[in-house]
């Protein structure tokens, strides 16, 4: 019966998940486990009923007049039609393209993990006296080092954000499937899935580990009259640790992400947001 359960959601997967295809799939779904039950019931072994079953109502185009679903299911053709199919030189230039930015766009959320670091510490740092400033002028120079970080990490992604516009259809899911490209996407991603698996698994290290200066600053210092300026620095400790993960990881995951986009034309995309 799982096997029955799996062939239908592959069956209607490519499709949107709307409430009339949900109510289609749960008849279906019915009329299989009916034929199957009886089956059983005339001595078939399990294997031989499923694949009965299977062979009996797995063509969606033949049963769709019996559910009542032909224009629903046109209307997806129709849709996936609408949009040309993604060349594979276009994909070339797409994969090439997250490659050459894919260091800027690291660096830019980099500087955004990093951005309110200043503004975290320079305050607290003059107000226990460690930097011969008011805390007030601390606020304001961490404001500023927060905008400058920002500001140029913007940057940063409009750049590499020019360098990908020509494969703006791309980016936005407005393409059809292209088993060729497939293919050649989801093998560029197995050359480099060592190496992002790698980048994943000491990312998360990191992210794990961050948090334990600031919990012992607060845990082992609780008494003392710094407890506050090393729980601040403690912070700053996790986001520069949440910042490395970043550069490791991100430059790495690129041809990762590109397998992702091109396996996913408009009506895949449709069928989630949906």
């Amino acid at each position: 019966m799982n096997v029955i359960i799996a062939y239908l959601e592959t069956m209607f997967s490519a499709y949107p998940q709307t409430a009339r295809l949900q109510e289609a799939k749960a008849e279906l779904q019915a009329m299989m486990e009916d034929a199957y039950t009886g089956l059983i019931a005339e001595g078939r072994a399990e294997n031989e009923a499923v694949g009965q079953v299977i062979r009996d109502f797995g063509n969606l185009e033949e049963v769709v007049p019996v559910l009542g679903i032909a224009s629903d299911i046109s209307a997806t053709h129709t849709d996936a039609a609408a949009f040309p199919p993604v060349t594979l030189e276009e994909a070339q230039g797409y994969a090439n393209a997250k490659q050459r930015t894919r260091r800027r766009v690291s660096a830019a959320l980099m500087l955004f993990a990093l951005s309110p670091a200043i503004l975290i510490v320079l305050p607290v740092a003059a107000e226990s006296g460690l930097v011969p400033i008011t805390d007030g002028i601390g606020t304001f120079i961490g404001l500023m080092a927060l905008l400058v970080l920002a500001g140029v990490g913007l940057l940063l992604l409009l750049a590499a954000s020019r360098e990908t516009a020509p494969y703006k259809r791309i980016a936005e899911g407005r393409f059809s499937a292209n088993p060729t490209v497939t293919r050649w996407a989801e093998s560029l991603a197995e050359q480099y899935e060592r190496g992002r698996t790698r980048a994943l698994q000491t990312a998360i290290v990191l992210a794990v580990l961050a948090p334990i200066p600031t919990l012992a600053f607060a845990l082992f210092l609780d008494d003392s009259t710094w407890v506050d300026f090393w729980t601040v620095i403690g912070v700053v400790f996790m986001l520069a640790v949440v910042a490395i993960g970043l550069g490791i990881l991100l430059p790495r995951g690129w041809a990762h992400d590109v397998a992702e986009k091109l396996g996913h034309s408009a009506p895949g995309r449709g069928n989630r947001q949906r």
